[in-house]
C-alpha cells in the first residue's frame, strides 16, 4: 500500500504520521510541494494509493479528486469538519476527515484507516476497540426491543462508572444517541417505512431487524447500529453535517438530517460502513474524558467505507 502526504505547514505532524506508516509496512512519500504530489500521483496511477492533505488546502484538493479519481484521499482536519463540508462535498473519493486535536492525532484511529484499506474489509465495530474489550449485542424488531436495548445500554455504561454523576451524564448522552440511530435505521433506511410516523410503535419482519451493538475497551466506547438495507450515501451525510444547510433544500426528512447532526455532536469519531443494497453500518466512537465538559471540545472525525466491487 502506497501513501503520498502534503502537509507543508505540519512538517512535525507529516513526520510523526510517516513514523506511524512505515511501521505499519506502507510505503510512504512526503511531499513539501503539490507538484510533487502530483508526480507521485502520475507515476501510481494504475494503483491503489492513498493522499492524506490538509483540509485547507482546498483547491488542491479539489483539483486532485478530480484528476486522480483512483486516488483515495484522507483529510486532515485542524477545524470542524461541518466548515470545510461546502467546498469538499462532491469530491467523491474523499473518505475520511481525521481530527487533529491541539494538534494531535488519534494514532490507533489512522492505523485501523490503514488496515481498512489495505484489507477492504470495512464493518464491524470489533475492529475499533482493543482487545480485551466486553460488548453487548441486540436484535430489534419492535418498539419493546428497543425500548429494552437502550434500558440494557444505560445500566452498562452506569456500570462501566461505578454509578457517578459524570457517567449518568455519559450514559443519558449515549442513549439519545442510540435512540436516534434506531430511529433511522428502523423507519429512514427501511422503505417500507419511510413514510411513518417515527414516534409509532413498528414492527419489522426478520429481513428488516436491525442490530445494535456496543463494548468498551476501557479507553473508548464504542456503539453501532446495522440495517439490511444499504442505501446511505456519503453525500447525504455530509449535506446534513454542513451547518449552513437547510434541511428542507435536500429533499429528504427532516427528522433523519437532524438526526445526523444529533448524532455527529454526541462522538468522537463517526464511521459510515455500506455495503450498497445489503447493509448500513453506523459506528459511534467516543472517549469517556475525565471531565464531562472537555468531551465536546474535541473535534470530530468522519469515515465513509463503501465495499467495493472487487470485493
Amino acid at each position: 500500500m502506497k501513501v503520498v502526504c502534503f502537509l507543508p505547514d505540519s512538517i512535525a505532524f507529516q513526520n510523526k504520521l510517516g513514523m506511524l506508516t512505515r511501521s505499519a509496512g506502507v510505503n510512504f512519500q512526503p511531499c513539501t510541494s503539490e507538484e510533487e504530489a502530483k508526480v507521485f500521483a502520475t507515476n501510481e496511477r494504475k494503483d491503489r494509493f492513498f493522499l492524506f492533505a490538509e483540509a485547507k488546502k482546498i483547491d488542491f484538493l479539489k483539483d486532485f479528486s478530480a484528476n486522480y479519481p483512483e486516488c483515495r484521499i484522507v483529510v486532515i482536519l485542524q477545524e470542524s469538519l461541518q466548515r470545510v463540508i461546502p467546498s469538499l462535498i462532491d469530491c467523491s473519493n474523499i473518505q475520511c476527515f481525521v481530527a487533529t486535536n491541539n494538534g494531535e492525532f488519534d494514532a490507533r484511529e489512522l492505523i485501523m484507516l490503514l488496515k481498512k484499506f489495505e484489507s477492504k474489509d470495512y464493518p464491524g465495530l470489533e475492529k475499533h476497540l482493543n482487545f480485551p474489550a466486553v460488548f453487548k449485542e441486540k436484535r430489534i424488531k419492535s418498539q419493546s426491543d428497543k425500548r429494552d436495548a437502550i434500558k440494557i445500554l444505560e445500566e452498562f455504561i452506569l456500570k462501566i462508572g461505578g454509578n457517578s454523576d459524570r457517567f449518568d451524564q455519559y450514559a443519558q448522552r449515549v442513549c439519545d444517541l442510540a435512540d436516534e440511530l434506531l430511529l433511522n435505521a428502523v423507519f429512514d433506511a427501511n422503505p417500507r417505512l419511510k413514510t411513518a410516523d417515527r414516534s409509532a410503535p413498528f414492527e419489522l419482519i426478520d429481513t428488516e431487524s436491525v442490530r445494535i451493538k456496543w463494548g468498551f475497551d476501557g479507553e473508548v466506547f464504542g456503539l453501532s447500529v446495522a440495517d439490511p438495507f444499504g442505501s446511505l450515501s456519503k453525500k447525504t451525510v455530509m449535506q446534513y453535517l454542513d451547518e449552513n444547510q437547510k434541511t428542507e433544500h435536500i429533499g429528504k426528512r427532516d427528522s433523519g438530517g437532524l438526526g445526523i447532526k444529533l448524532i455527529f455532536e454526541r462522538l468522537h469519531h463517526y464511521i459510515v460502513n455500506v455495503n450498497p443494497g445489503k447493509m448500513t453500518e453506523i459506528v459511534c466512537l467516543m472517549r469517556f474524558e475525565k471531565r464531562f465538559k472537555d468531551f465536546d471540545k474535541r473535534l470530530r472525525s468522519f469515515h465513509y467505507f463503501k465495499v467495493e466491487d472487487s470485493q
